[in-house]
């Protein structure tokens, strides 16, 4: 529970920054929904439950509240955009079971059903989502474990020790989808993390650039989201789900790097994999009309290594083709801060035939130019 509130008034410091990153970043439609008076306020709560009103809460169900709960609506009774898919919270007036207030829930004929069944829910309007905390799973402190269940998932979602727990991670994918759509909470060093993320790239720690590069992105760098992907393309054989969904579908990462880099670097990747017409739909309404792309310019040496590997690739002498790449990696350079690695060798149509994934993972995990 570190960091987060236990008290009604550690819950309106919370409350109060949690209202404040909302009106900041939150999609326009959604801020729109809350009027004029509420964006003037700065607050998303309401008065807090006074000890009367929780006082005939707990007798009305029957229990004594868990400590996190409670003080939050001692905070504010009710509260409105906790997450990205739960738009209002229950007050002390209509917080219930489950099994008295979605008893449809209750009954799914899974190993879920007892939980459901005792479960009190906390949530109110949402998009199929629910709030839950089990009064039969507490711990020495009194908190009762909290999930999320959602007619997208397979079953329950994660366990969370309290509802504190809950919300705060509510809160962080609420931070993490607005800062994929360019819109971050907080902003702040993702220049340093893209740049720090490219210095470990080139010196072959392909892990620790793709934490820094996934670091960068939730603060809503679009280069970041965007190097991340090209970092994948060496190591995930599925990459084009990634270039769809965190490329293509997000205008930030595009306008960030340039419809050019897009379509020449990871379009053809994406084709590659997604042939169809909606494919290149998708490409041509996101990045204009296709055309030919130019390819991007690689250092001299390295295109003399790459034309050699073609001429032998060409013949047939596949394993002399793969020798001369895999002599030229290392001393592959590049001035461009969003060049990471050599992608050509994922793009180009003949050399690509001879980068197993396994030649792949070593292409991004070998120090390259001045970094080796």
């Amino acid at each position: 529970m570190s960091g987060r509130p236990h008290t009604a008034e550690q819950w309106q410091v919370y409350l109060a920054a949690y209202s404040a990153d909302f009106l900041r970043v939150a999609d326009p439609a959604r801020l729109h929904d809350l009027g004029d008076e509420r964006r003037a306020s700065g607050w998303l709560g309401f008065a807090g439950a006074g000890p009367e009103a929780l006082a005939a809460v707990e007798e009305r169900l029957g229990v004594t509240l868990p400590p996190a709960y409670r003080a939050f609506l001692e905070a504010s009774d009710g509260w409105l955009e906790p997450g990205p898919f739960v738009w209002t919270m229950r007050t002390t007036a209509d917080v219930g079971w489950l099994r008295d207030l979605a008893p449809e829930l209750c009954d799914a004929g899974d190993e879920n059903d007892e939980l459901m069944a005792r479960a009190l829910l906390v949530s109110a309007d949402a998009d199929e989502c629910y709030w839950l905390l089990d009064p039969a799973d507490v711990s020495d402190t009194g908190e009762w474990a909290a999930y999320v269940w959602a007619s997208w998932y397979p079953g329950l979602g994660d366990r969370f020790d309290s509802f504190a727990d809950l919300v705060a991670a509510e809160r962080e994918s609420f931070a993490d989808l607005n800062a994929r759509d360019g819109r971050a909470v907080d902003p702040a060093d993702a220049g340093d993390l893209v740049a720090e993320g490219r210095r470990m790239a080139l010196r072959g720690d392909a892990e620790g650039a793709a934490e820094r590069f996934a670091s960068a992105a939730r603060k809503g760098s679009g280069a970041g989201q965007y190097l991340a992907v090209v970092l994948a393309a060496f190591q995930q054989p599925q990459v084009h789900h990634r270039i769809r969904n965190d490329v293509l579908g997000h205008p930030h990462v595009v306008d960030a790097v340039g419809a050019g880099r897009v379509r020449a670097e990871l379009v053809p990747l994406f084709l590659r994999h997604e042939s169809g017409a909606w494919a290149h739909r998708l490409v041509t309404e996101t990045l204009g009309e296709i055309g030919d792309a130019p390819a991007p310019e690689e250092p001299p040496e390295f295109a003399t290594a790459l034309e050699q590997a073609r001429e032998l690739a060409g013949r047939g002498d596949t394993e002399n083709a793969w020798s001369v790449l895999a002599a030229a990696v290392p001393r592959w350079h590049s001035d461009d801060p969003l060049c990471i690695a050599p992608l050509v060798l994922l793009t180009d149509p003949v050399l690509s035939r001879l980068v197993t994934p396994q030649r792949a993972s070593w292409i991004v995990t070998t120090p390259k130019g001045h970094a080796h």
